[in-house]
């Protein structure tokens, strides 16, 4: 039985506390995903919960599980090749097979030590457990299912510093895979991986035995292997628990099944808190206007005012008596009402406000046999005013050409093509890679001071005035998407418009696109939103 349990965790960089009292616990065979907004903590507590950092506050629990096998080296403090990573990493497993190769020999010579027959079995157990048996068949196997055939054979000779980040990432994975922990802790697995490397990733997560902790901004990913989902953005469930009265939330709220199952959860949830908080305001103003209107009772009226003498008290008395019922009886309901009030819903976060253009008919691009050598195999396609196209393929097809091309109305400079694309040049576009001054809409006041007003529906105000670089990832995307959208275009181009954002924030994005009336292009290799796309489609042929 392999669990994780973390109880209580708190831990802090600054002054304020980045995780506080969380909880969770993992069993045999689930496996669970955090997920919540950039910056919540996401990676801490899986770095927490691999022992790697320790906690200010609260117990870490991996049962059942021989940790001292399966730390990891971190791939980007390491100087050497790739062999010598993968010996390094690998040799707690290597060590198991000699010292039982040894055993084996000093069972062979016939002595009955009971000792040695302890330690051969010992060292049976863990040579099972681990697989260590076929552990040079897997090195070979995971290595080539997650595109790094490359670094088998004499390419395991090369400089871990001479190949790119996203083939170190996958040679990280690889290690831990191969290890095959009983315990799974992975950030972010699918960063980096191409369709049939994240195929072979979800095969093999979904026959983990053990306990699996993850993150992952991939929607897809979570979707095909989660059997429960921790939201670490709890605030929601905490206030729906206040007004019933029912237990708090502890920093993380659990959904037992899949990404769209919680999706569904949280969609009621939130429509819950609105509706509660809608009911519980219009019930304050009632009771304010019953409280006045008790205040008059207590006046007496027209009888108190025109009554004399024993009838004169009567009258005044009566009428207190009724005030102060009413005014107890309101106080009560009040304080009843405070104690269960929950917070405004915050919205900011959460909606993407795109302006919609004027209403056109016709062709808003056209294209005929436009290629571009080396890039772009030929292509032609009209698209009408107020469709949405999505553009998909694989790395290399030309989706990034194809959608400058389109953006600026003339072919990328410099290079050999052929054909034509014309169309609407009321045009704004957010490229692939985050901001630098001096792309169009970063000018240099808007660098160095922030994009103003232009980012109100799309990011919170309070980043308004933020100089760009002061930004995170996730709202200088935001803020790309607003200048984009400053100049009311009525042709939207998006290249990976998911990249940088968190999930609530993809979510708002795709929401916002499907309700847009322009015309949208979009070239994405997110999984969840190629499924989920509900307009026109398109595949670049490799031009190969």
């Amino acid at each position: 039985m392999s669990v994780i349990s973390l109880e209580n965790i708190s831990f802090s960089y600054s002054s304020k506390p980045l995780l506080e009292n969380i909880s969770l616990q993992v069993g045999e065979g689930e496996r669970a995903f955090l997920i919540g907004r950039n910056g919540c903590g996401k990676t801490t507590l899986l770095r927490i919960a691999s022992q790697i950092l320790l906690p200010e506050q609260g117990k870490v629990k991996i049962e059942g599980a021989n940790s001292e096998f399966f730390q990891v080296p971190a791939i980007e403090h390491f100087r050497g090749s790739a062999r010598d990573y993968l010996d390094c990493a690998l040799r707690p497993l290597r060590n198991i097979a000699t010292q039982f190769e040894d055993a084996t020999a000093e069972l062979g010579k016939g002595v009955g030590n009971v000792q040695a027959e302890r330690r051969y079995d010992q060292l049976l157990s863990l040579m099972s457990g681990f697989d260590i048996w076929s552990l040079q068949t897997r090195v070979t196997e995971v290595l080539a299912r997650l595109g790094l055939r490359e670094l088998t054979g004499a390419g395991g000779e090369r400089s871990l510093s001479s190949i790119s980040p996203g083939e170190r990432g996958r040679l990280q994975l690889a290690v831990t895979l191969i290890m095959k922990p009983q315990v799974l802790i992975l950030d972010e697995p699918t960063n980096h991986l191409d369709e049939d490397a994240i195929s072979f990733l979800v095969e093999t997560v979904k026959n983990w035995t053990g306990a699996v902790l993850m993150s992952s901004h991939d929607r897809a990913f979570i979707e095909d292997t989660a059997t429960v989902i921790y939201d670490m953005d709890a605030e929601v469930w905490n206030e729906l628990a206040k007004a019933t009265g029912s237990t708090q939330v502890t920093g993380l709220y659990r959904c037992a099944g899949t990404y769209s199952k919680y999706l569904t959860e949280k969609t009621n949830a939130r429509r819950k808190h609105r509706d509660l908080h809608i009911a519980q305001q219009a019930e304050k103003r009632l009771l304010r206007k019953h409280r006045q209107e008790a205040s008059k009772i207590a006046r007496g009226g027209v009888r108190l005012a025109s009554a004399e003498g024993k009838a004169k008290k009567f009258f005044a008395d009566r009428a207190a008596a009724t005030a102060q019922r009413r005014m107890r009886n309101d106080d009560k309901r009040g304080e009843r009402l405070s104690g269960q009030e929950v917070r405004k819903p915050r919205s900011y976060e959460l909606t993407f406000k795109f302006k919609q253009p004027a209403t056109c008919t016709g062709v808003a691009v056209a294209a005929r046999n436009a290629a571009v050598a080396g890039r772009l195999a030929a292509l032609s396609f009209d698209l009408f005013y107020g469709e949405h196209l999505l553009i998909t393929g694989t790395n290399g097809s030309g989706k990034t050409t194809l959608l400058t091309w389109i953006y600026r109305g003339q072919p990328p400079e410099g290079t050999q093509n052929s054909g034509s694309i014309t169309g609407e040049r009321k045009v704004g576009m957010v490229p692939q890679q985050l901001p630098q001054e001096g792309d169009p809409g970063f000018t240099s006041p808007i660098w160095e001071n922030g994009i103003g007003e232009v980012g109100k529906g799309v990011l919170h105000p309070s980043l308004w005035t933020n100089p760009i670089p002061k930004l995170s990832a996730g709202n200088q995307r935001r803020a790309q998407i607003a200048l984009a959208l400053a100049a009311s275009p009525s042709l939207l181009i998006i290249d990976e418009p998911t990249n940088y954002l968190d999930l609530q924030a993809m979510q708002a994005l795709e929401e916002a696109m499907k309700a847009w009336t322009g015309t949208l292009v979009v070239a994405s290799h997110d999984r969840w939103l190629i499924n989920h796309w509900q307009g026109r489609k398109g595949k670049l042929l490799n031009r190969h």
